[in-house]
């Protein structure tokens, strides 16, 4: 995967693998999005929707809920763009592809692909231990399941790292700076 920032967008070119596996990734999130917090399984609401912080903060059964809707509205927020995305993904014959969004987008793009990485932790039963793992021997003890969900969790942790170094740069290159003092 290679992102690039060219005037008010950001294009990835992704590899034909890169690409299928976006392209689940992306119908994945929508189908989840879709289910409200109170039905999602277990493992999976724990990791989008957990109530500690709101236990935490001792807020009763009804803020809570509240919570755990606003911050579902805020995922749904997202399925317009991912079905975008998903789209340009889909008008790809085998071989390489592209997606292109608006840079400023790109926050919202990070935050669904990392809402993946947490979803696919949480079902596969991925924990720290697991995404230490360096050796293909140790990768070998896993599930082929759990492997799979590691690899995609690290392709996707790498475009979020790409995505946010343009980011960093772009935000370094406007940033206002004192003129050098002699």
């Amino acid at each position: 995967m290679r992102a690039v920032k060219e005037n008010d967008l950001l294009k990835l070119g992704l590899n034909s693998v890169e690409c299928r596996v976006l392209h689940r990734v992306f119908g994945e999130l929508l189908r989840n999005y879709a289910v409200a917090p109170e039905q999602m399984e277990a493992q999976a609401a724990t990791a989008w929707y957990s109530k500690r912080g709101c236990t935490a903060a001792k807020m009763s059964a009804e803020e809570t809920r509240e919570w755990r809707a606003h911050l579902h509205g805020l995922k749904c927020a997202n399925a317009v763009r991912i079905e975008e995305w998903r789209r340009q993904l889909a008008r790809i014959p085998a071989g390489p592809c592209q997606l292109q969004l608006k840079f400023d987008e790109a926050p919202n793009l990070i935050t669904v692909l990392n809402d993946h990485r947490l979803l696919a932790a949480a079902c596969h039963g991925i924990g720290q231990g697991e995404m230490d793992l360096q050796t293909s021997s140790a990768l070998d003890r896993l599930s082929l399941e759990q492997q799979s969900a590691l690899y995609e969790i690290h392709f996707l942790a790498y475009a979020m790292e790409e995505i946010l170094r343009l980011l960093l740069d772009d935000g370094m290159e406007h940033q206002d700076l004192p003129p050098p003092t002699t």
